[in-house]
């Protein structure tokens, strides 16, 4: 496998946001675009596998109208003739490789779903710790190109493991950091978020600030200026009637026994 320098570059910054201290969300996030551009892709969409409900949810994506998320998320996902063949193989995989052509153009879920958006090619890669899928990387390409090749594969190869790793570490991470609440992460984003009326902004701050992180590291971590934090803190301190840090935990846990 050759990679010019500027391939290589970019693998090496994409491996670094994969290695970053942020929330698994935030990660799949600001991984979606570099991703895709880096495989030359068209779109983009990363899902998280709900064991209980067997059903997948959108968690991050690139260029994917938010209409086409529901749709899936509704209904074609159920009606999915690919996704299935490809989790078997636990590897990144093209969809030529398990599907034909002729067998995917029958489907209602080419016809009704990918080709509404002129997405003909594609190649999904998997994070497994054991039995459990703990995402995935959806890439697409429009119909009129190339399907992906050996070597596009050959560098999904390399990103595979690093991807897994960092999902494994990020819930693990995420585990430890909420355990002390007895509370997840979406449970306390829907109450900042709604109750407490904080802005997606101070929602992030005051997260990082929960997990003990500083005002320094939170401004490395979110790429703000270091007075910007402290004044999405202030903004939200007031708005959940605290004066400070160290009253912070309390008055959230308290909050979170009330909702």
């Amino acid at each position: 496998m050759y990679l010019s320098t500027q391939q290589s570059r970019r693998l090496a910054d994409l491996c670094a946001v994969m290695a970053s201290d942020v929330s698994k969300a935030q990660l799949l996030q600001s991984l979606a675009q570099p991703l895709a551009q880096f495989m030359q892709a068209d779109h983009l969409v990363s899902r998280q596998w709900d064991a209980g409900k067997k059903q997948y949810a959108i968690c991050a994506s690139y260029n994917v109208k938010f209409s086409r998320i529901r749709a899936y998320e509704e209904h074609f996902q159920f009606c999915d003739p690919i996704t299935p063949r490809l989790r078997q193989l636990r590897q990144p995989s093209r969809v030529s490789d398990v599907c034909s052509a002729q067998e995917l153009e029958q489907s209602e879920f080419y016809n009704d779903h990918l080709r509404q958006d002129g997405i003909h090619w594609g190649v999904n890669v998997y994070a497994y710790q054991g039995d459990a899928c703990l995402g995935d990387l959806v890439i697409y390409r429009a119909r009129g190109r190339e399907d992906f090749s050996r070597q596009d594969m050959a560098c999904l190869n390399i990103i595979a493991p690093v991807f897994t790793a960092a999902l494994t570490r990020l819930d693990g991470v995420s585990a430890a950091k909420t355990g002390w609440m007895g509370y997840n992460e979406a449970e306390l984003t829907r109450l900042l978020t709604g109750r407490c009326q904080l802005s997606p902004r101070e929602t992030d701050v005051v997260m990082h600030c929960l997990h003990g992180r500083s005002d320094k590291e939170i401004a490395r971590l979110l790429q703000i200026g270091f007075t910007t934090v402290r004044y999405h803190l202030g903004h939200a301190f007031e708005k959940l009637g605290v004066q400070g840090r160290t009253k912070l935990a309390h008055q959230v846990g308290q909050l979170l026994s009330q909702a």
